[in-house]
């Protein structure tokens, strides 16, 4: 059976050249590309022990794959899952790139959301330095508020604590703390994940797949993790 540090390594790569390939401008063959990435979805599912589980919300979207269409949410689905998934298995050996991990998907998820809610100027903004993430987030809620999504409360919250335990994160903490602290935070990030699908619901932007199929992969990783760290 392939380790997971592979998996993870061509999943990864796969995710990051769809990234260059929708908003970079680079040049790949999309349909190794796409292969690629249903590749590292079957091999998430293989790992976990749960055929299908992962692949269902990416095969679909490969197979009719429009970059204009579904390209974002292709992108988006198979960045939760895969980093979620590193965040578990690294916690124990990697913690600090674990919390890496984790950071880089609610700053993901909540570029999206801005992004669907055409306020992209908010992640302008922010990537530019001109203001930080937890004013990036405040700003996100309200306008999230305004536009009837109920979680946007919680998913400023879940996204700070998350965002914030890697900006922190000290390599002289107790060990038992750290384990608790990305526990904790783990958790938090599959729960921010969970909100963003209903977030795109109360938008008008959900999509099944792959959306459908997010929350049940969510959960299944979070299994892995076990009842305590």
């Amino acid at each position: 059976m392939t380790s997971f540090a592979a998996v993870d390594r061509s999943f990864s790569r796969a995710i990051q050249d769809l990234h260059d390939y929708l908003w970079a401008g680079a040049k790949h063959d999309e349909a190794d590309l796409l292969r690629r990435l249903t590749k590292g979805a079957v091999g998430l599912d293989r790992h976990l022990r749960a055929p299908g589980i992962v692949s269902k919300g990416v095969r679909p979207l490969a197979k009719s794959f429009d970059r204009h269409g579904v390209g974002a949410d292709l992108f988006t689905y198979s960045y939760i899952v895969s980093g979620l998934a590193a965040a578990v298995e690294r916690r124990k050996k990697q913690p600090r790139e674990a919390a890496k991990r984790i950071s880089e998907v609610v700053v993901s998820n909540s570029i999206h959301l801005a992004s669907v809610a055409d306020r992209f100027d908010l992640v302008e903004t922010f990537q530019s330095g001109r203001t930080d993430f937890g004013k990036f987030q405040d700003r996100l809620a309200g306008v999230l508020e305004a536009r009837g999504v109920l979680p946007a409360g919680e998913l400023n919250r879940a996204a700070n604590g998350v965002y914030d335990l890697h900006a922190i994160w000290d390599v002289g903490w107790p060990k038992d703390y750290q384990q608790v602290a990305l526990v904790a935070s783990i958790g938090a990030t599959a729960l921010h994940s969970a909100h963003f699908v209903e977030a795109l619901r109360a938008l008008g932007r959900y999509r099944n797949p792959p959306y459908g199929t997010l929350v049940p992969a969510l959960r299944r990783i979070l299994d892995r993790v076990g009842a305590h760290p």
